[in-house]
């Protein structure tokens, strides 16, 4: 599951210089729209790469929700499901001498529902890890913000932002753009977005 609250979408172009396109769906970010000189608040604003970051940084401070449009085919979603259930894996061998993180949460979800539904929550979660791909500039992006390798650094990061319950976990994928950029960028400006044609 990821957060419901939608005031944008945003799809992101390979055509034309890579643009993001973002598009207003609720009252207020119609009036949002409109503040930045689109007629009525109908229709959608591109934004180059380059300022992608700033742009998604800039809603969500400002509390607007933004839902993402992705082209991934099956096969990435199958790929980044099998990425984050290695993780997820990976997380068990945890030492219990090492502090409290997610991983605790994550584990005492998975003591309550099993390791079959844990399997089904990771299915679930893979179209909102290529989402927070997409945001933070996809495979030309991951090197700067040091999270290469796509199935060992990036994928756990992501993973470090979901909150766990018993019912299904939640990932607020604009969130966690926000932090990964906020962590990782090398500087105190946010990474320059690159768009890749090709996969994770």
């Amino acid at each position: 599951m990821t957060a419901a609250t939608r005031d944008f979408t945003v799809a992101r172009s390979q055509n034309r210089g890579h643009t993001w396109t973002f598009t207003p769906v609720s009252s207020a970010a119609r009036q949002q729209a409109i503040d930045f000189g689109l007629p009525d608040g109908k229709g959608s604003y591109s934004v180059l790469d380059t300022f992608a970051a700033q742009e998604l940084q800039r809603l969500h401070e400002e509390g607007f929700g933004v839902g993402f449009e992705t082209k991934h085919g099956q096969e990435l979603l199958m790929e980044a499901a099998v990425c984050l259930w290695e993780a997820m894996l990976e997380s068990k061998d945890k030492s219990p001498e090492e502090p409290p993180n997610w991983e605790d949460r994550m584990m005492e979800v998975w003591e309550e529902v099993g390791t079959a539904h844990m399997r089904q929550f990771a299915i679930g979660l893979a179209p909102a890890i290529l989402h927070v791909y997409d945001g933070i500039g996809g495979a030309n992006a991951l090197p700067e913000l040091n999270l290469i390798p796509y199935d060992w650094m990036f994928v756990p990061s992501v993973l470090a932002e979901v909150v766990w319950h018993t019912s299904g976990p939640v990932l607020d994928p604009q969130a966690a753009i926000a932090t990964l950029l906020e962590k990782n960028s090398p500087s105190p400006d946010l990474a320059p977005m690159a768009a890749g044609p090709g996969g994770p």
